[in-house]
């Protein structure tokens, strides 16, 4: 299982984080779903947060470290394998963070790419700068170092151990974890995306290589027992004992259940809507505009979806057209995807 797992244990919140951060990928880490259930155990006083993963969207990482540390919780972090790009900006929330001995937190600049003109791209350049600075100023606070060696660390693509992520200041403590650095490799393994890091540990690219050879997907700590039961024969009682994760996100859900909450609702649905068929006719787009509606896709990643999709279709009229010249790696429009090395 990847994705988010929440449990609630009296007053006591464990939420495993495992895969990419935002919403856009299969595994996604879905910002808005987090915050949610966050507001919606306002009673609980500690919360373990478990992170093992290579990142995403650097807007969604902040996102969820501003809903765990403006809960009034106290916050300690654990890096079970890795806590990389968009990753290691949610692990800054803990009021405690912990690194495995053998797992990694990297830092970088924000990257993508933009299909349109001139404007275009200098509104993209405006915000991944904006982003940069951003990302700086939240490891600089936490680490209490100057913003220019912070700096530094990020435009260097820097990869923390454990013990180095405590020496800059990035973490309280380094644990005792045997399997933190197999943990990190699973993390990176699902994802070709991987190799574009341009400083990738060398024993983490090989265990990496060797789980992309099996296709290993090792699941998260603690994963939720007897995940096929059958549900609707469950007293209430029994279901939130056994499914207290979807127990709270019907809570967090019925709290929106209001007049007020539907007509917004109602009006964020015709502006998706709207926005995405405007986007699809101003890029000339081929993308199945209707499915993309029905699916909930937001304009962002529909946005995305359309402009991977042109790239393609450029990309392959070129091929047809024998221009003799390599398109590069095309990868998704995000902000904080690793960037090309």
């Amino acid at each position: 299982m990847k994705g988010i797992r929440l449990e609630k244990k009296g007053k006591r919140l464990e939420l495993d984080l495992y895969g990419t951060v935002g919403s856009i990928w299969d595994d996604g880490i879905n910002a808005a779903k987090v915050v949610a259930l966050l507001r919606n155990a306002e009673d609980v006083t500690e919360i373990e947060c478990r992170i093992n993963s290579m990142g995403g969207n650097a807007f969604d990482g902040i996102a969820i470290m501003n809903a765990l540390k403006d809960h009034p919780a106290e916050v300690t972090v654990k890096v079970d394998g890795l806590a990389a790009s968009a990753a290691s900006i949610i692990a800054m929330a803990g009021d405690t963070i912990e690194m495995g001995e053998g797992s990694f937190l990297m830092v970088h600049r924000a990257s993508g790419f933009v299909y349109g003109q001139a404007d275009d791209m200098l509104k993209t350049a405006e915000i991944l700068e904006k982003a940069d600075g951003e990302i700086i100023d939240v490891y600089a606070r936490r680490s209490k170092k100057p913003v220019e060696t912070v700096r530094g660390w990020v435009e260097a693509e820097t990869w923390f151990t454990g013990q180095e992520a405590v020496d800059a200041g990035l973490a309280d403590k380094a644990v005792a974890d045997p399997e933190s650095k197999n943990k990190a490799a699973e993390a990176l393994a699902g994802h070709g995306a991987i190799f574009n890091f341009a400083n990738l540990p060398e024993s983490l690219r090989t265990l990496v290589e060797a789980h992309r050879a099996k296709g290993a997907d090792t699941p998260p700590p603690e994963t939720q027992e007897d995940d096929d039961m059958d549900l609707k024969d469950l007293t209430s009682a029994a279901l939130a004992e056994a499914r207290p994760d979807l127990v709270d996100e019907i809570k967090a859900a019925a709290k929106l259940e209001s007049a007020e909450a539907v007509e917004a609702a109602i009006k964020a649905e015709r502006e998706r809507a709207g926005g995405i068929a405007a986007k699809a006719a101003e890029l000339g787009s081929a993308v199945d505009v209707a499915k993309l509606i029905n699916e909930g896709t937001d304009l962002q990643a529909a946005w995305q979806q359309m402009l991977v999709a042109k790239q393609e279709e450029m990309h392959q009229g070129a091929q047809a057209s024998d221009l003799g010249h390599d398109s590069g790696d095309e990868r998704k429009v995000n902000p904080f995807l690793p960037k090309e090395g």
